[in-house]
């Protein structure tokens, strides 16, 4: 199995491997998970056979070089090669759909929903097609996990594209109904299972589970269709059995250079180690500015619930970014990238925008920003965000970026200093919406406002292009009739 396309990336860490060495595993099975700063890749078994060997090791940090081998499938008894004789050619063969492949060289399914190698199957939007059914990565590795089809499972993703949570309900329902066709069945298939250890059928996950916390697979009952084990059923019968899971002992060192007691400690590895090398090195290189202002925001809701009363589904943000485009237009320094001493102006004005997802800040790319409606405008935004949540998200999807705006006043936030994502030479912060006081003819009065912070490099910008930067962008947004007069 070789390592698939993930994008621009350089390195990548080896998440995890869903099946051990000598194991059987069918053709499709995930076998492994390889992520790199990019995007996650789920690699799965070209042919049915047995994992003969493993060449990276779980967490290990590996150059991301297309075709790679990272693993063997061949036929029981068989040796597995060297790592040397697979990059060579050899090494055991095993029949694949086309007839003929080698065992090394898997096709591989990526973040992105499409197959390295062909393979026949098709996916768009960030769904997994397999055998015409369209799934996420995640909702196909958990129907793999518990032996089902996707078939039979209803999709509510994106255009009707089967997700893991799609999974875990048919689960669920499926696991009430076997329940209700009799308990005296349940233990028949139970006795059946435990006959012979070898037999019983449990998921990769139980499996390892099971092995890490020293239980019997043949005394747990499985909860999964047809009666399968899955981790849950392992961890449950543990806890009823009283068997406590063993912990790494703690370091005896793990005290700081001033001794003071360390309660944890987390290597940072794959998304969230690229996203600290790439914003260390942004921090060092680039001598950061930042600049604020609060700016009304009365008359852009207004234009929004005129909107809404039409049928155009937007929110603010997406207000926003349509008015940030427009003023990256205008002002085309901002939209430009800074490499090997040049400060290229970019045509395309494609606006980052930051979502904050388990795996670390994630920063999906919408291209063409001001050209596009406002309703597709919306749409796109609200696909990216949804398929970097799922982790479903293309390397693509992150790609081609000239400016990132990030919004921070999710977390109740008016300003951030924010560290520039590189080539690129500014960021804008959006901060909370609160309510500032105005004069207007020597009147107090309150109006709802949101503060800007724009982050510049000053090696191409100065504080004077700053403020003309939010200033346009305030013209814009304080008087955004201007550009809808049909609202």
């Amino acid at each position: 199995m070789r390592i698939p396309k993930l994008g621009l990336s350089d390195y990548g860490d080896l998440v995890s491997w869903e099946v051990a060495e000598g194991d059987r595993v069918d053709a499709g099975e995930v076998v492994a998970v390889l992520e790199s700063d990019k995007a996650s890749a789920e690699i799965e078994a070209p042919a049915s056979g047995v994992l003969l060997g493993q060449y990276v090791e779980t967490g290990e940090e590996i150059a991301i070089e297309v075709g790679k081998p990272i693993a063997v499938i061949g036929e029981e008894g068989e040796s597995a090669p060297s790592l040397s004789e697979l990059e060579a050619g050899g090494g055991p063969e095993a029949p694949t759909e086309s007839g003929g492949d080698s065992a090394g060289a898997a096709d591989t399914e990526s973040a992105s929903g499409t197959k390295a190698n062909g393979g026949g199957a098709t996916a768009d939007d960030g769904g997994v097609a397999t055998a015409d059914v369209k799934a996420t990565p995640r909702a196909k590795r958990r129907a793999t996990e518990a032996g089902i089809e996707l078939a039979g499972i209803e999709g509510t993703g994106p255009k009707g594209a089967v997700t893991e949570t799609d999974v875990e309900g048919y689960l669920e329902r499926d696991v009430d109904e076997s329940r209700t066709e009799g308990e005296d069945e349940i233990a028949a298939a139970d006795a059946s299972d435990a006959a012979d250890a070898a037999d019983v059928k449990a998921t990769p996950r139980a499996k390892r589970r099971a092995e890490e916390d020293g239980v019997d697979l043949s005394r747990v009952e499985g909860t999964g269709p047809q009666g399968a084990i899955v981790e849950d059923d392992v961890v449950e019968f543990a806890s009823s059995e009283g068997v406590e899971r063993t912990e790494p002992a703690a370091s005896s060192d793990a005290t700081t250079d001033d001794g003071l007691t360390v309660t944890e400690a987390h290597e940072l590895t794959g998304t969230r180690r690229m996203i600290a090398e790439r914003l260390s090195e942004s921090a060092r290189e680039k001598p950061h500015v930042m600049g604020t202002r609060e700016i009304g925001i009365e008359r852009l809701e207004e234009v929004r619930d005129r909107l809404e009363e039409k049928g155009v589904d937007v929110s603010l943000n997406d207000l926003i970014l349509h008015f940030v485009g427009r003023t990256l237009e205008d002002l085309p320094a901002f939209n430009a990238h800074f490499e090997d001493g040049e400060h290229r102006f970019i045509d395309e004005v494609n606006v980052g925008y930051a979502v904050d997802s388990d795996r670390g800040l994630t920063v999906p790319v919408i291209d063409d920003v001001p050209n596009r409606d406002l309703e597709a405008l919306a749409d796109e935004r609200r696909r990216l965000v949804e398929s970097v949540l799922e982790n479903d998200h293309a390397p693509s999807d992150l790609q081609g970026g000239t400016f990132t705006v990030t919004n921070v006043g999710v977390f109740d936030m008016d300003v951030s200093y924010s560290i520039i994502n590189p080539p690129e030479v500014a960021i804008l912060a959006v901060g909370r919406r609160k309510q500032v006081p105005v004069e207007r003819d020597g009147e107090v009065a309150f109006e709802r406002a949101i503060t800007f912070s724009l982050t510049i490099d000053h090696r191409v910008l100065d504080g004077a292009d700053s403020g003309r930067f939010l200033d346009r962008l305030a013209e814009y947004l304080e008087y955004p009739g201007r550009a809808f007069d049909a609202v």
